[in-house]
Parts: structure tokens; C-alpha cells; sequence
């Protein structure tokens, strides 16, 4: 898939060290209940649980890649800044999303969020809707998803909880897309 600036690649372990950079920042997984990836291995762990197979149909997920001019003599064609997809898909499909720090603030995560859930209401028609699940101090990420067209439906109070998170337990707030 592609965009005016970005590239959707599906997530595989070619780009492992690019991965490794994005989920080994604290800055970046402050909002994740999962964390930093201390290691190398940790990161591939995570990347093969989150790889498309044929026994989990439902499980979709995108390494996002800026797209570069092919004058550009100095452009690095295989620069990962975040991943989007469908990590989990019952009871329903929820997305995630991560994206390093270096392109915060440029609509990248709004791009490819939005181009995602297209192209996932187009592989899944039996999908009426998919949900995400974000930290309610996570301002920016909320902001994501009311620009991509989800509403907020219920606030899950304690809803993410892990030793290493501060404050350990954490509100989630869970919003929807409708199939259009």
C-alpha cells in the first residue's frame, strides 16, 4: 500500500534491527503495556507474533516506511518509522500503532492509520467495525483516531496494568470505526 509520503509494507523480520529501534525507545512505548524491548531477540519475538499466517487470518500488521523520491541519491529507501495493523483480532479487531519519536508531529501516524483501516475493511467484509484501545493521557494518539473517523465509545478505568508502567494501572479508552 502506498500514500503521497508513506509506504505499507506487511511486517516481517528483513527490517528486525529498524523494529528493534522503534520498540527498544522508551520515548516511543511510554504508552505501551507491553514496553521496551531490551534485546535484539525480545524484538523478534514480538515481530513473529504479530506476522500475517494462514492460522490467524485476522492478524494484519504493516511496517510504515517514508516513501522517497528515486532522485534522492542520499535517501534511505528501507527507513521504518512505525507499524499499524491488527494485533488481536477477538472478540473483535482491535488496531495498534507505534511510531518512533523522529516523525511525531508530520501526520504520519494519521496517514497510515487511515489507509490501514481501508485496506482492512476491504480484506475483512465480514468486519462491521474495528476498535482501538489507547492510554485516556495518550492526547496525540486520541487525536489520531478522531481525525481517522473512530468514536470514542467507553473508558476502560484500570483497563492496562504492568509493573513497569508509571503509574502501573492505567484508564484505557476504547474507540470504534464503522464499515463505510
Amino acid at each position: 500500500m502506498e500514500t503521497a509520503r508513506l509506504r505499507l509494507e506487511p511486517i516481517d523480520l528483513a527490517h528486525l534491527e529498524a523494529f528493534h529501534r522503534i520498540w527498544s525507545d522508551p520515548d516511543t512505548t511510554q504508552w505501551s503495556s507491553r514496553g521496551v524491548c531490551k534485546t535484539i531477540e525480545e524484538t523478534k519475538g514480538r515481530i513473529i507474533g504479530i506476522v500475517h499466517d494462514k492460522t490467524r487470518p485476522g492478524i494484519d500488521n504493516y511496517g510504515v516506511f517514508i516513501r522517497t523520491p528515486p532522485s534522492t541519491e542520499d535517501a534511505d529507501v528501507s527507513q521504518v518509522i512505525g507499524i499499524v495493523g491488527v494485533h488481536k483480532d477477538d472478540p473483535v479487531p482491535e488496531l495498534g500503532y507505534i511510531f518512533h519519536p523522529s516523525s511525531w508531529g508530520k501526520g504520519y501516524a494519521t496517514e497510515a492509520v487511515s489507509t490501514f483501516v481501508q485496506h482492512y475493511f476491504t480484506l475483512r467484509p465480514d468486519a462491521p467495525y474495528i476498535e482501538a484501545k489507547v492510554d485516556a493521557k495518550n492526547q496525540p494518539s486520541i487525536r489520531v483516531l478522531q481525525k481517522c473517523g473512530f468514536d470514542e465509545i467507553e473508558t476502560l478505568v484500570g483497563g492496562a496494568e504492568s509493573a513497569w508502567m508509571d503509574p502501573p494501572v492505567r484508564d484505557l479508552v476504547v474507540f470504534r470505526a464503522m464499515r463505510k
